[in-house]
């Protein structure tokens, strides 16, 4: 009689990662970021648990808050996410939830996405979905408390056209409604310098649109120039209700210059217009009784270079990976009171493997 054996389960895996990230800028603002993710799978490699962490303790004296003659502000943000992703043949789909929390905001969203993988793989068409519904404070006047409600979608089609060549399109709405100015902001009306001093006529709290609609259209490439070697470039085209528009263009060049290792060099240029509501001086309240000290609704422009890399050891079991960052940024304002550029610094670091 012969003795049949049961095999033994494939072993469960997972990966964990653990890292930090640095920015400091030249408008003294500085933000220390370490972060935690951990992947596991449930049962079979087909079934994806994904927990990450992330603290932001942020330290800033900008030019904003010295207006509001603050001398410094510190905060920090918590925010973790718990997701699940299911693969089933040449489909798969994924669900998350994020929670953010700090002593002025709270935020809640939800995503639900999916994929199909058509033509022997060569053409991945997938979707998302994204809800929030987050509550805006003021810090020390517990009676300030605002709703901003917010979804979305996005939708992409990616191509595999050759054994070297990749092509991606997409397109994202999203819409919010609610309060999405800043409590602490005030806006001089009727100054010659456009602050809120001795010489303002009235400091006024800053009113933004309680509606914004915002579309974002993506076209992305990678080509394949060498086995160790890619370019990849991006272009990016935004418009939203608020009537600002933005251009964003990359392109990144990645080279394998050892087994398990990748470097990537990567250059972005960014511009956008202003809000139809902006004004740097404002002598009366803009269009619909709206105005605003936000230099992100200002026009602008930037450009960032980056370099980065990470390197894979295989283990008998599992591998170990690291990994490092190292970007800088320049942010010129065309029409902003009190600041014409910033340059800024970015660092991160990473460690982590696969189990």
């Amino acid at each position: 009689m012969a003795l049949v054996l049961a095999a033994e389960p494939a072993p469960i895996g997972g990966q964990l990662r653990g890292g930090i990230y640095v920015r400091s800028d030249s408008d003294r603002t500085t933000v220390i970021s370490p972060r935690a993710h951990v992947r596991q799978q449930l049962g079979s490699p087909q079934t994806q648990l994904d927990i990450s962490y992330s603290l932001d303790a942020w330290t800033s004296a900008s030019v904003d808050i010295r207006t509001a003659a603050t001398p410094m502000v510190r905060e920090n943000r918590h925010e973790g996410v718990v997701g699940v992703e299911r693969e089933r043949g040449n489909t798969a789909w994924a669900a998350s939830y994020r929670f953010s929390h700090e002593p002025d905001y709270l935020a809640n969203s939800a995503t639900l996405g999916g994929k199909v993988d058509l033509a022997q793989r060569t053409i991945t068409l997938a979707g998302r979905l994204f809800g929030a519904l987050d509550r805006v404070g003021r810090a020390g006047d517990p009676t300030f408390r605002e709703p901003l409600r917010a979804g979305g979608a996005l939708v992409s089609a990616t191509f595999v056209l050759t054994k070297t060549t990749l092509l991606q399109f997409a397109y994202e709405l999203r819409g919010a409604l609610g309060y999405m100015a800043s409590p602490y902001r005030f806006v001089a009306v009727g100054s010659g310098d456009g602050l809120c001093d001795e010489t303002a006529e009235f400091c006024l709290p800053e009113v933004h649109p309680r509606r914004r609609n915002r579309h974002a259209w993506v076209l992305r490439g990678r080509q394949a120039l060498h086995r160790k070697v890619s370019l990849g470039a991006t272009y990016r085209f935004y418009y939203d209700s608020w009537q600002l528009r933005s251009h964003t263009a990359s392109v990144d060049l990645a080279v394998m210059p050892a087994r398990g290792a990748t470097l990537a060099l990567e250059y972005r240029h960014y511009a956008q217009s202003s809000t139809f509501f902006y004004r740097a001086r404002y002598m009366s309240p803009g269009p619909g009784g709206y105005f605003t000290r936000d230099r992100e609704l200002s026009s602008l422009g930037s450009q960032r270079l980056a370099l980065h890399g990470t390197y894979t050891r295989p283990l008998k079991r599992g591998a170990i990976e690291v990994g490092a960052l190292v970007a800088g940024t320049r942010i010129g304002y065309d029409d902003f009171v009190g600041l014409s550029r910033v340059f800024a610094l970015e660092l991160s670091a990473m460690l982590g493997g696969r189990y």
